[in-house]
């Protein structure tokens, strides 16, 4: 699997670019004439749904592309984001005993909370690896249910970076 992750990275690489690519269309008319038309799409402001990732909007980071951030998160935990919800960041405001903690993503803040099915990845592989040591500032990505109106956010899966 580790020789497949260069390949993946190239194959979404080259995706990307073509994506962003002038498209030229060539036309004959009746008459014999050719038309060529080229649709130019770079820059179009194209709004992107929730976790679907594109853009890194600042003012609203529920559209952030996890492919584009900053973070240290591997290959296939950022393929993992991309195609569901979540998000990530900092914790902030952790709080070991009740279990929950607050995600800072790109200067917005969700309280995260877990469930008995929450998944564990990273450096920590369970509830009480992560909860029982600060993790004050660590850098993770959470899965799961978003809800952008309470700025909350119900994990399924929790990856300590």
């Amino acid at each position: 699997m580790t020789g497949m992750k260069p390949t993946l990275l190239a194959l979404l690489t080259a995706a990307l670019l073509a994506s962003c690519a002038p498209k030229t269309e060539t036309t004959t008319t009746e008459e014999g004439t050719t038309v060529e038309t080229t649709t130019d799409t770079t820059g179009v402001d194209n709004p992107v749904a929730e976790g679907e990732g594109a853009t890194d909007n600042a003012s609203d980071p529920g559209v952030d592309s996890t492919l584009t951030n900053d973070d240290d998160a591997n290959m296939s935990e950022e393929v993992d984001m991309a195609v569901g919800d979540g998000l990530e960041g900092t914790v902030t405001d952790f709080d070991g005993t009740a279990q929950t903690f607050t995600l800072n993503e790109n200067d917005a803040n969700y309280a995260v909370t877990i469930t008995p099915e929450t998944v564990f990845e990273g450096a920590a592989t369970t509830a009480e690896e992560f909860f029982g040591t600060d993790r004050a500032d660590a850098s993770v990505a959470v899965e799961g249910e978003i809800d952008e109106a309470a700025s909350t956010l119900t994990a399924n899966k929790i990856t300590l970076n």
